[in-house]
């Protein structure tokens, strides 16, 4: 049955420049790409955020209805947003399964950030960029600066170094997960045999927290499912790695829903406070990551969709300005 949700209002988004970008990346031999579209402030800016969603969502996550948009909220705050679909999703390549896995992630996100940093073809380059991740995203993000140390810091969302009893449960992945060419909102992709999503009610569960959503974004929140693939499911695990978030030497923000169904766990006091959350985290993270950590009280493992979506992005506006002071001017060519 398809979910019809009441309509939501639009974003509002502030005046800004838009470029799509086209990333290159090999994968299996072969010449793949990734999407994305950049979003620069009208006034320039000279901080980007590489936005990286997790899995089963695809940019659509960072650009939800109305107050819910997180690049709206950081545009109006001076900073430009690359938006990505991974790789296997939304407009970017679908390679065999198998081959859609950390470290073609990390590779394609590489390649982004260079492309940032060295000029894009409209012209727009940034002197600081920081990635920006959700759940898988934020392995992605904590690995790719781990093997190229490329980025000026790290905002890492619905992840941390511990998992819950339920997340053992989701790594039988036939209870959750079905092929994607089976399920009713992504047959029409032609996804490949080893895409996968959650089955017709298996997302909110997963997901959300039922106490800290609106019904109405809740089926949104169906409604944008995008895949997951069985190399990504494989390579899971290596980015809990401690070596990978132990050789991240730039400042890094952590930010958990307090009723994550994934991560809240026994060891980070069921992530009631944030600091029982830092205490565990702490010593996963390098000196010189001068890490912060805060947990978003009423809010599961999908923080976006959440009614404390707003306290989230105060968090991370606030963090970004106080690290990475918005920078804005005309744009500098390349």
């Amino acid at each position: 049955m398809t979910v019809v949700p009441a309509p939501l209002p639009e974003a509002d988004t502030p005046p800004c420049v838009g470029e799509d970008l086209t990333v290159h990346v090999p994968v299996d031999g072969t010449d793949r790409h990734i999407a994305g579209r950049l979003l620069v402030p009208e006034q320039g800016a000279d901080t980007v955020q590489v936005l990286i969603p997790g899995l089963t969502y695809d940019r659509r996550y960072w650009t939800l209805p109305g107050a819910y948009d997180y690049s709206a909220h950081m545009l109006r705050a001076g900073y430009a947003v690359l938006l990505l679909d991974r790789l296997g999703t939304g407009a970017s390549s679908r390679p065999h399964g198998d081959d859609v896995d950390l470290d073609a992630h990390a590779e394609s996100i590489h390649q982004a950030i260079a492309l940032l940093r060295s000029g894009t073809p409209a012209g727009h380059r940034f002197s600081r960029v920081v990635s920006v991740g959700h759940s898988y995203g934020s392995g992605i993000a904590l690995v790719e600066a781990a093997r190229y140390a490329d980025v000026d810091g790290l905002v890492i969302t619905g992840m941390l170094h511990t998992t819950t009893d339920f997340y053992e449960k989701v790594d039988k992945v036939h209870d959750f997960f079905h092929p994607a060419n089976q399920d009713p909102l992504l047959a029409g992709l032609g996804a490949p045999a080893e895409y996968l999503t959650q089955r017709p009610g298996r997302r909110a569960r997963m997901l959300e927290f039922a106490g800290g959503i609106d019904p109405e974004l809740s089926a949104h929140n169906e409604l944008i499912k995008s895949t997951a693939t069985w190399g990504e499911g494989n390579s899971l695990p290596e980015t809990y790695r401690p070596e990978h978030s132990r050789a991240v030497k730039v400042p890094v923000l952590v930010v958990v829903g307090e009723h994550d169904a994934l991560f809240s766990s026994s060891d980070v006091g069921f992530a009631a406070r944030s600091e029982a959350v830092h205490a565990f985290e702490r010593d996963y993270y390098a000196p010189e990551a001068q890490l912060e950590t805060h947990v978003v009280p009423g809010v599961g493992h999908s923080l976006n969709v959440h009614r404390g979506a707003a306290e989230f992005y105060d968090l991370a506006r606030d963090w970004f300005d106080r690290r990475f002071a918005a920078v804005r001017g005309p744009f500098r060519p390349a």
